[in-house]
């Protein structure tokens, strides 16, 4: 099994986009433990946050030219570690803002349709040209049985 996706998410306290990325990954995060962890880091105030992204220059460090220009809360990126500290040497993909949050989380609940997961029809032996008196025989007499055979009749089934 390979090891859970490290996502990290920060952002100040009152930004609804930044609750609303950090809820949708959190709530996928318990319904998929094995495969994804998240880490949030909350900043108190807009200034806060914007001091240590861009004055700090924090999104320069990361290798993805989206994140030098990205300046809007969240900022989301997948990591190597679980250390709360922030480090870009951890740094393994920047994810985006909280509309590339959703669109991410769409994909990763999304079945994927490989050739192996395609359901096939399996013959199950029904033939409607047969030997056979009886389409249908119930044994027992009880309600289970008399609707069944009731239902069967009135398809057009032949019962015993």
């Amino acid at each position: 099994m390979s090891s859970p996706k490290i996502l990290h998410v920060a952002g100040w306290g009152t930004c609804s986009f930044y609750h609303r990325a950090t809820k949708v990954l959190t709530s996928l995060a318990v319904l998929f433990p094995s495969q994804l962890r998240v880490i949030e880091h909350e900043f108190g105030t807009r200034n806060e946050y914007r001091a240590w992204l861009v004055d700090g220059g924090f999104r320069k460090t990361l290798s993805n030219e989206k994140a030098h220009n990205h300046n809007s809360s969240p900022f989301v990126w997948f990591s190597d570690s679980e250390d709360r500290e922030i480090s870009p040497s951890n740094e393994v993909s920047f994810l985006g803002g909280h509309d590339d949050t959703l669109k991410w989380c769409r994909e990763f609940c999304s079945p994927s349709a490989s050739a192996s997961d395609v359901a096939e029809m399996v013959n199950d032996g029904y033939s409607k040209d047969h030997d056979y008196d009886y389409d249908l025989v119930v044994i027992g007499g009880g309600s289970g049985g008399l609707a069944a055979s009731k239902e069967a009749a009135s398809l057009g089934a032949k019962v015993a």
